[in-house]
């Protein structure tokens, strides 16, 4: 048994430092020498051990703060997994086949872009999950982008921008409640608040999207390599009008607020069965998608070189093992991200962020510079909307800033620029499901507009008070005492847990 050791409170250079690190090892280790980022993160999470080590922590405190980060992460974890089979079976049933095959025909390349936003956009509000809508509409929108030529990074961007629209404005979404919770803002009053930064930032991505596409498009599906898909996806599947089943299951399950992992492997099971009846695959074959991923093997009487390479590519994806690299980089980032929360780097970092500022525009750009630092760090939006409030909370209202504004604020950090951290659960789950990564002269992060016009929108607002809901003086002491009796309660020991 380890011995216990007194623990002392890190310091501002400390603390500084142990932030250093992840910058250090992500950009020389994985951005220019092409190491892998799993492994940088650990060395990082190492590098903070030792640090916490030197402060008084044993190795049973880190690991205990590490399990319980991670337990924290199971529910968005099975997600993932889950994903990964519904991308399979939807593949197997000819779910995801239909939507390419008919969207290379119907969509004109000029306005493919535009599709994509507005469709995933769509699917995330009905469904509330960024996720499910990257993982069935998002992916067939990849696919028929390959088709007609179309750069896969500029509409994963599209994909993404859409994705997380929709996700950060569905009263679905868990995001969105979590963020409503924690800082104390009515549900519905949050989403029309964020309407103040969301919708412009959208209305810049939609006009980006409709210029890029004009300028990228050909005017049509015709070209050589679309037409070999085609003839490639009709020879393998049978259309049906009842294909699309699986993602009304979904699509009926979010709009009645089921649990979304028993509806997606509801539409899965109904995925497969379809392809079993419809394509003639085995059902042997469809669980051995559901777990590696489908692949062309499985077509009955497919002989080998008469499928071509870009209907492989097209096709072989999904199953639980695609999602094991996703896992693996949340379970190394978590690892780092619990040592520095348990040693108490981030919050003597932050500390001289948020201890200063009292006007409204200086307030939110420290608040959302730190929602961006958290993101960073944690590589998750929950960590954002639960350290967010307890920080801010009392300067937002002191600054005659209502709960509904620090809530939006929350989300244009915390929700929109997840998917532009590698290590983060967004980040990874997009680059593994769409294959694209954040980064470099092919990366998706310059093209998902919506995510860094946000926050831009937000700093704006506070600077000229425009949409801000400000407060009267009485109103802003009225919540100040409100704030105050709360956290006196839950400051307030409990006494005796045994009685």
């Amino acid at each position: 048994m380890e011995k216990k050791r007194e623990i002392r409170q890190p310091t501002f250079a400390e603390s500084v430092f142990a932030f250093l690190l992840m910058f250090f090892f992500v950009l020389v280790g994985y951005l220019i020498m092409g190491m892998r980022i799993e492994l940088m993160m650990v060395a990082a999470a190492a590098g903070a051990g030792i640090m916490a080590w030197r402060l008084g922590y044993t190795w049973s405190d880190l690991e205990g703060a590490i399990s319980q980060r991670i337990v924290s992460a199971t529910p968005a974890i099975l997600i993932i997994w889950v994903i990964g089979i519904v991308i399979a079976t939807f593949i197997f049933s000819g779910s995801i086949p239909m939507m390419i095959y008919y969207g290379i025909q119907l969509v004109n390349p000029k306005y493919l872009l535009i599709s994509a936003f507005l469709m995933c956009l769509i699917f995330s509000v009905v469904t509330g999950t960024s996720w499910g809508s990257a993982g069935t509409v998002g992916v067939a929108f990849m696919s028929i982008s390959e088709g007609l030529g179309i750069p896969l990074h500029i509409t994963a961007g599209a994909v993404i921008s859409g994705a997380v629209f929709g996700d950060k404005m569905s009263p679905l979404s868990e995001t969105t409640n979590l963020a409503a919770a924690t800082a104390g803002a009515n549900l519905y009053d949050h989403i029309k608040s964020m309407m103040w930064t969301t919708i412009p930032a959208g209305i810049i991505t939609f006009v980006f999207f409709l210029i890029v596409g004009n300028m990228i498009g050909t005017g049509g599906g015709g070209s050589s390599s679309s037409i070999q898909m085609l003839d490639g996806l009709d020879s393998i599947f049978n259309w049906n009008l009842l294909l699309i089943l699986p993602l009304v299951i979904i699509l009926i399950g979010a709009i009645l607020k089921k649990p979304p992992v028993p509806t997606m492997l509801l539409g899965a099971l109904s995925a497969v069965i379809l392809g079993v009846v419809f394509q003639g695959f085995s059902l042997q074959n469809g669980t051995n998608a559901a777990f590696s991923g489908f692949n062309v093997s499985m077509i009955p009487g497919a002989a080998e070189g008469s499928i071509s390479d870009g209907v492989m590519t097209l096709l072989n994806r999904g199953g639980i093992m695609s999602m094991v690299s996703v896992v693996i980089i949340i379970y190394c980032g978590y690892a780092y991200t619990a040592i520095v929360s348990k040693a108490g780097f981030l919050e003597t970092a932050l500390n001289p962020l948020y201890s200063r500022v009292q006007k409204r525009g200086p307030l939110m750009v420290t608040t959302l510079f730190t929602e961006l630092l958290i993101l960073l760090v944690s590589g998750t939006s929950y960590a954002v909307a639960i350290l967010i409030p307890e920080m801010f909370k009392k300067a937002f209202l002191k600054a005659g800033m209502p709960p509904k504004v620090l809530s939006r604020s929350i989300e244009d950090v915390g929700t929109m620029m997840a998917p532009f951290i590698p290590w983060g659960t967004s980040g990874a789950f997009y680059i593994a499901t769409l294959g694209v990564a954040p980064f470099g002269s092919g990366g998706y992060a310059i093209w998902t507009v919506l995510s860094y016009t946000t926050p831009l929108i937000a700093i704006i607002l506070a600077f000229t008070g425009v949409g801000i809901y400000k407060m009267t003086k009485e109103e802003s002491s009225k919540e100040l005492e409100l704030y105050k009796r709360s956290d006196s309660v839950i400051s307030q020991p409990t006494g005796d847990s045994t009685a």
